[in-house]
């Protein structure tokens, strides 16, 4: 196996005072906490407004508001950034990105599932999430 298939599992084996064991569940919660983030800021209804208004000022916005990859990429890197400190070293570089890119597209995967299912329970219930 190539040696960066391997660059996701760095912090995992990172030494420290937590057990693997701790260290898989804290990586799933910040994880599930990247995709809920990315589900609150970029998909319900409280902040549809300050998402209309900000892609009217530019082309990042515009980019940003309608790419369900790159949403989950910086919401992951600010859970990551939250709760790890930043170090500036190629393995700290490589876990960032590491992360970013699995928040990434578990953000788009978790889109691609979830809209049509929020859209029927929007139609059954009345009640609107975006």
């Amino acid at each position: 196996m190539h040696s960066n298939s391997h660059l996701g599992i760095l912090w995992l084996l990172s030494p420290g005072k937590w057990s693997l064991k701790n260290k898989v569940i804290n990586m799933f919660f910040e994880l599930l906490l990247s995709l809920s983030l990315r589900f609150f800021l970029f998909d319900f209804i409280l902040f549809k407004g300050i998402r209309e208004y900000l892609q009217k000022k530019g082309y990042f916005f515009r980019k940003l508001f309608n790419c369900p990859f790159c949403q989950g990429f910086w919401c992951g890197l600010g859970v990551f950034f939250f709760y790890h400190p930043v170090t500036f070293t190629w393995q700290s570089l490589l876990t960032w990105l590491s992360f970013g890119f699995v928040s990434a597209y578990l953000g788009l995967a978790a889109a691609v599932i979830l809209h049509p299912l929020i859209q029927k329970y929007e139609r059954d219930s009345g009640m609107p999430l975006q």
